[in-house]
């Protein structure tokens, strides 16, 4: 999206519909909803358009103290920090209240909170789900002292055009002319919980984007954060998606968690690039090799990511024993180039730029398809496929059929003769020659040369030809063999 689209911001109290709202704006689910209070607390952000108007949606968690009060939750100081980032860079705002309690006091130091700001604020007034409450709506918060009050109900999706009608005619004239979207890696960075994947985004884009404590499950939703990092030199546009850490399935016991792990998984399947943190004081748990064939299951591209090394470090660890530990344990993700970094002290993350860029580079190598069968004739010469019985696996020919993830189809006798090492072999082969140090998945199709019985007659008759020629070509050598031998003697 353009720098200048835009921004407008969902605010208000706790357990008011803000995320239902968002996703009802959206047409799609992308914060988690549930009744639960205080489900939000990163600001989520996408990108969106009405009657053709594009802006940045954003969804922030709820409001719930005073000025004067203390704060009981340790997110609750953090959340009011994000909020009031959001409203300084906002447009225009949509304040959510809840017609089934009227106005409360939070509303009221709310009402407060988004005065101060100065920016325009529509009045969402959620839940109004019957022609009366609907009717009676602006008159129950007409006390807030704003112009534009809406009523809206996300469960029927009823209102949310006017909302987003009134909210527009708010926004600042539009002069820039419509730009496309920016094609933007899609980068998901995954882990168990607590191995320090919102410090790490935090530490790329060099501000307190998400929050980051020592709770394990701080973050529930899957952020997206587009921006760009400059490589020496070179613009890589970005999406960083901050995922909720991935617990094992046995131990979610809350809705909540469940949401979060659904969404994380997501990530990884919609993602172009997964960044894999494993905690170095810990490696190689039995939750991160699950992650680990998650993603390679996925076929997405991935960069193993050890953090917090400096304590390991400390500890007299040597990095090349380290690697050989993590290797021999995760051995599915032995093309992955694996990274030693720390995300508090940002000992060597510059490198994940540099190890971005190259599998970009690499995600748009073509092979062509005479390259591709001198590949293969080379290979077979040096380790031809082991026979299986009286029979032995042969590949006629090869093509690439597209990339990422590089997709290769082999013409083969008879694809049940191909033993499994020996397909994973020729993976291996294939990254290593043509997709080095990029971590990416190798795809390969076996297709079965069709049988002459169901050619069709331009096939069976060229057939016939070819072998005719291949039978005179045979008598011809036998008859030129015979003649030497005539003459020798």
């Amino acid at each position: 999206m353009s720098a200048s689209a835009p921004v407008i911001a969902i605010v208000g109290r706790p357990n008011v519909g803000k995320s239902a709202l968002f996703n009802s704006i959206l047409g799609r689910r992308v914060s988690i909803v549930h009744e639960q209070s205080g489900v939000t607390r990163d600001r989520v952000a996408a990108p969106s358009e009405h009657f053709g108007r594009r802006f940045l949606l954003v969804d922030t968690g709820g409001l719930g103290l005073y000025n004067r009060e203390k704060a009981t939750d340790i997110f609750d100081g953090m959340i009011r920090e994000q909020v009031a980032e959001v409203i300084a860079e906002a447009s225009a705002l949509i304040w959510v209240v809840n017609c089934q309690d009227g106005i409360t006091p939070q509303d009221e130091e709310v009402g407060d909170f988004l005065r101060r700001s100065g920016k325009p604020v529509v009045v969402a007034a959620n839940k109004a789900d019957n022609d009366v409450v609907r009717a009676e709506a602006e008159g129950i918060f007409a006390a807030l002292g704003y112009e534009h009050i809406m009523p809206t109900s996300c469960t029927h999706r009823s209102g949310i055009s006017d909302l987003m009608d009134c909210v527009m005619e708010l926004l600042p004239a539009d002069d820039t002319a419509a730009e496309a979207p920016e094609e933007r890696l899609q980068i998901a960075v995954v882990g168990r919980p607590n191995v320090g994947k919102s410090s790490l985004v935090n530490r790329l884009l060099g501000v307190q984007r998400v929050m980051v404590s020592d709770v394990p499950g701080t973050t529930r939703d899957a952020v997206e954060i587009p921006f760009s990092l400059n490589v020496d030199g070179t613009e890589l546009p970005l999406t960083l998606i901050d995922t909720a850490g991935m617990r094992r399935k046995k131990q979610v016991d809350t809705v909540v968690e469940f949401f979060s792990l659904s969404r994380s998984e997501a990530a990884i399947r919609r993602c172009d690039i997964v960044l894999f943190m494993i905690d170095g004081t810990d490696p190689c748990t039995t939750q991160e090799r699950r992650i680990g064939r998650v993603i390679v299951d996925a076929r997405k591209p991935c960069v193993l990511l050890v953090n917090k090394w400096d304590l390991v470090s400390a500890e007299g660890a040597k990095a090349r024993d380290f690697k050989a530990q993590v290797r021999a344990t995760m051995p599915f993700l032995d093309h992955a180039p694996m990274l030693l970094i720390s995300a508090l002290s940002g000992y060597n993350c510059q490198q994940i730029g540099a190890q971005l860029l190259h599998v970009r580079e690499q995600m748009r190598v073509s092979v062509p398809t005479a390259v591709f069968n001198q590949f293969l004739q080379d290979t077979l010469a040096r380790n031809p496929p082991p026979s299986t019985g009286l029979k032995r696996f042969k590949i006629f020919y090869g093509t690439m059929r597209g990339c990422p993830p590089p997709r290769f189809l082999l013409f083969v006798n008879k694809k049940s003769l191909c033993p499994r090492n020996y397909l994973q072999f020729l993976e291996n082969q294939i990254r290593d020659a043509f997709y080095p140090e990029a971590g990416m998945p190798i795809f390969i199709d076996l297709r079965e040369r069709e049988s002459l019985d169901n050619a069709s007659p331009a096939r069976r008759s060229a057939a016939g030809a070819k072998r005719q020629r291949e039978s005179e070509y045979q008598a011809t050598q036998r008859r030129i063999q015979r003649g030497k031998g005539m003459r020798k003697s």
